[in-house]
């Protein structure tokens, strides 16, 4: 392996999983799997950008860093398992916390840069990450009670001397005196997390640096200062991982980069006591509840396809807000839920890429198509024929994955992403 290679992860359930490797393979896009997930490949054959592929445009795929995969495999959520991801944009980590946890689960995702929170639900959208929430706070001053979470993920910002191979200016602009503010922001993460973190709960702390004060001197600030107690992480397979550079680390994650990925490090960190039940407050959710009796969805929709919750309208944009967040987000926390399209008076309009919103088999109205180029076609703005009757939007499938919403005029099929 070299340190330059090139990982994804397939975004979908075991049964597409061929369908999306086809529809990779047809554009030219050659792979082999990782050994650590079962989701996550190596790219070997780069035709074009692997972003502009049919299966990245839907989602299906999503472009990232190998090491960067490891932190939510490491925190390793249980299926319905509720999440705090305290830094979360981009949302690589975010995303892939969605899929562990599952349709039954939630994910609460923290950043404070407007422009980055922008960028997160972006890929939050794009992934169909219909179980998350964002919020936009400095996640060291989140309004969130104490002891209120069982499973955090907390990925800080970091000097990043780990992203060499992409980022070559990254240690010589983070260092010396210049980490001490990142180091000191790093301790307010933990002490926050540990202040939110139910007792007998479990955190995984990570960050792409090799940077020693930003990695075990603040594992042992968590365990010496704040508290907490340490649980190892399993050796993830096909990883080079390096001794701590401190003593009694035992069971961190030192990821050197040598075996391909950047380099990392990880750790387990657990709060003391035996869990205690959290009682939420009534929560105040922003918008207004959607009567959907007195709203017109189009017959493609199916709504019963989302997990449990409410629609909620926001300045006339759907925003689906998850039964957990509606059950234990605070009254004083403002946060969005996950957009799935727009309102225009009562009618809804599914948002193109929303396909939480489609029947698992398509209906008689659905475009379903077979060969690969037809949707690189459509894309690109060319139509195709569809039945005299009816109107859009109406589901977009790959043979039988899921993939979107697509437009409908006269007897043809268009495709818009607005």
């Amino acid at each position: 392996m070299n340190t330059d290679l090139r990982t994804f992860r397939l975004v979908c359930s075991p049964k597409d999983v061929a369908a999306v490797e086809e529809l990779l393979r047809a554009q030219g896009f050659e792979f082999r799997p990782e050994p650590f997930y079962s989701m996550a490949r190596i790219l070997e054959k780069e035709p074009f950008p692997l972003g502009e592929s049919v299966a990245a445009r839907f989602g299906r795929i999503y472009i990232q860093d190998r090491s960067s995969m490891l932190p939510p495999l490491m925190l390793a959520p249980k299926e319905g398992d509720v999440v705090l991801d305290m830094c979360a944009a981009p949302g690589s980590k975010t995303g892939l916390l969605a899929r562990l946890v599952g349709r039954d689960g939630f994910v609460l995702a923290s950043e404070p840069s407007s422009d980055r929170l922008a960028l997160l639900r972006q890929n939050l959208r794009k992934v169909q990450a219909v179980n998350t929430a964002t919020v936009h706070y400095e996640s060291q001053k989140l309004p969130l009670p104490p002891s209120s979470w069982k499973t955090i993920q907390l990925d800080p910002p970091c000097s990043g001397w780990g992203t060499l191979n992409k980022n070559p200016k990254a240690m010589e602009v983070w260092k010396g005196e210049k980490t001490v503010p990142l180091v000191n922001l790093q301790r307010k993460l933990l002490t926050k997390a540990y202040e939110l973190l139910a007792p007998g709960g479990r955190l995984v702390y990570s960050t792409c640096t090799t940077n020693v004060q930003e990695n075990e001197e603040q594992t042992r600030f968590a365990t010496e200062e704040l508290g907490f107690e340490l649980f190892d992480l399993p050796r993830p397979e096909g990883f080079t991982i390096a001794d701590p550079l401190l003593p009694n680390m035992d069971g961190v994650l030192r990821v050197d980069g040598s075996g391909g990925g950047q380099g990392f490090y990880l750790c387990g960190l657990r709060k003391p006591g035996d869990e205690e039940k959290y009682t939420p407050d009534t929560c105040n959710p922003p918008g207004k509840k959607i009567n959907l009796k007195k709203t017109e969805i189009p017959g493609s929709v199916d709504l019963s396809a989302l997990p449990e919750g409410d629609i909620y309208e926001f300045k006339g944009k759907a925003m689906f807000l998850n039964k957990h967040a509606l059950e234990i987000l605070p009254k004083e926390l403002r946060w969005q839920g996950f957009h799935i399209g727009k309102f225009n008076r009562d009618k809804f309009k599914p948002d193109p890429f929303a396909r939480c919103l489609l029947p698992e088999k398509p209906d008689s109205s659905a475009l379903v198509i077979e060969n690969p180029q037809d949707i690189a076609n459509l894309l690109a703005g060319q139509s195709l024929p569809a039945p005299a009757k009816g109107k859009g939007p109406v589901g977009l499938y790959y043979k039988d994955m899921l993939l979107g919403f697509t437009g409908k005029k006269g007897p043809r099929f268009i495709w818009t992403d607005k």
